[in-house]
């Protein structure tokens, strides 16, 4: 690309997801001891709501079915890889090669941007990681090796500054490689919250390309390395037999991996937006079958009392609702309590919570929604922290992070502009056959196939986680969740 003659400024306001996850739980998650309040002291369920007693017996016969399942043999050909986790399971990360070395990379569906550390960064979570150097082949064609880059970014997140030059290098994730190089940030200010995940930078994953900005995904096609701009995921750890094979889901690039879920995929299309988020509307949402009523002070396009905005985001590790719908779903726990952003429940609290997307409901359990449980020497003992946050703010999109994506197989279409969600297939088990890197169709198509075992279940036993925004030739839209409040991006381009 040809390098920036006018200095440009771009300002953008954006709906940064500062994430729950990317906070430390014990001291931002658990309520504020001088403003807690019951919930139901400023908003209660309808009288006609009625606890259904149901629910937990369905879900044992649900587990127990799933769990009869035959054995499924998955190898990790090209377009597949691995993820990992930290050891709180806030963030999830994949490895990808940039230039010489491969980084842990944050997959985060709600940023546009891939940015990696650099090695002039000194902040404490640039200590002990991986750093990018960059060689004569990452410098802009009219600058030496040892020369500065013209283009700089910055990215406001609401605990720091994330900031540095603008490169371009050749990039392999999934063991697929990009025949032209791939714009990036290089950072030399990194936010302190970075520092306790064994990572080095964010892999940001649009929606969709801008005039300014081509993704990861657009990439790989126009590199002929895949066949369809589309990728997928499955988070949460699948059966090894091979302790380096040790994950905590899947990353896929080109088509679904149908030995990854059972069923259907069950699209829905896009909402158009500027950010080019993973975003989708949620019809209808129901506790116990019930269905909810909001406020009509949360501003939609859609159906006010009904239907929300999503966004879909694996950067962010909870729910996070305007503070107003918070409050309603919460009002159906009985003596919930809050501090107006943290929520607290009863820890055997078992009401199921159903999203309807499309036509089609898809679940959240007590095991998904109900977070870690309060000390016995507190005065909330017996209570535990809900994952579904509320938030303040000039946006009124929804999140919905890794707790309820977790529970499903995940389908990201660019080409469609859709996203799919499929029930994920139990007793898969991981392999691996030694492979080279793929960077053209006919290495690998589209309609590749996977290794496939079946074997009946008697011969197996089973057992058994930091935003941007703007347009320019590097950034865009973006957001990582840890729960995260409204902000503005600055980026600027020099």
């Amino acid at each position: 690309m040809s390098l920036i003659i006018a200095k440009i400024a771009y300002i953008i306001a954006f709906l940064s997801l500062y994430t729950i996850a990317f906070l430390p739980i014990e001291q931002n998650r658990y309520l504020s001891s001088n403003d807690v309040y019951q919930v139901s002291s400023v908003e209660k369920s309808p009288d006609s709501f009625q606890v259904s007693k149901y629910t937990e017996s369905k879900q044992q016969q649900v587990l127990s079915s799933s769990s009869n399942s035959s054995k499924t043999i998955l190898n990790l050909i090209p377009g597949l890889s691995i993820i990992e986790t930290d050891d709180n399971n806030e963030c999830y990360f994949v490895n990808t090669t940039i230039g010489e070395a491969k980084f842990p990379l944050i997959i985060d569906t709600g940023s546009a941007y891939l940015w990696v550390y650099g090695d002039d960064c000194t902040d404490a979570a640039c200590s002990g990681e991986i750093l990018y150097t960059p060689t004569f082949a990452s410098v802009s064609e009219s600058e030496s090796a040892t020369s500065t880059a013209t283009s700089t970014f910055e990215l406001a997140y609401v605990t720091g500054t994330a900031s540095g030059e603008i490169m371009d290098d050749n990039i392999i994730v999934n063991k697929l490689a990009t025949t032209q190089k791939f714009k990036f940030g290089m950072a030399n200010r990194v936010p302190d919250f970075f520092e306790r995940y064994p990572v080095s930078g964010i892999f940001g994953f649009p929606s969709n390309d801008s005039s300014s900005i081509e993704s990861i995904v657009s990439a790989l096609y126009d590199s002929h390395a895949i066949g369809v701009k589309r990728f997928s995921l499955s988070l949460g750890k699948i059966n090894e037999n091979d302790s380096y094979l040790n994950n905590s889901g899947i990353f896929a690039i080109g088509e679904p991996v149908e030995e990854l879920y059972t069923g259907e995929i069950h699209y829905t299309p896009l909402i158009s937006n500027i950010y080019n988020y993973w975003l989708i509307e949620i019809n209808s949402v129901y506790v116990n079958s019930f269905k909810l009523n909001f406020s009509s002070e949360v501003d939609t396009l859609l159906s006010p009392y009904t239907s929300r905005e999503a966004i879909i985001d694996t950067g962010t590790t909870v729910l996070v609702l305007p503070d107003e719908d918070a409050l309603t779903i919460h009002s159906f726990f009985t003596n919930s309590i809050t501090d107006g952003t943290n929520f607290a429940i009863y820890c055997n609290s078992s009401l199921t919570i159903d999203f309807e997307i499309n036509g089609k409901n898809f679940t959240l359990s007590s095991s998904d929604y109900i977070g870690a449980e309060y000390p016995t020497t507190s005065i909330y003992n017996g209570y535990c922290v809900s994952n579904i946050q509320g938030m303040s703010s000039t946006s009124q999109d929804w999140i919905l992070g890794a707790v309820f994506l977790k529970t499903l197989y995940l389908d990201f279409n660019v080409n469609d502009q859709t996203i799919g969600f499929a029930t994920k297939k139990e007793n898969v088990y991981l392999t691996s056959t030694a492979t080279s890197t793929v960077t053209a169709t006919s290495s690998l198509s589209s309609s590749a196939t996977l290794s496939l075992s079946i074997a009946g279940s008697s011969a197996i036993s089973t057992s058994s986680y930091k935003g941007e925004g703007a347009s320019g030739p590097f950034p865009r839209g973006s957001s990582f969740s840890v729960v995260s409040l409204c902000s503005y991006f600055l980026f600027m381009l020099f």
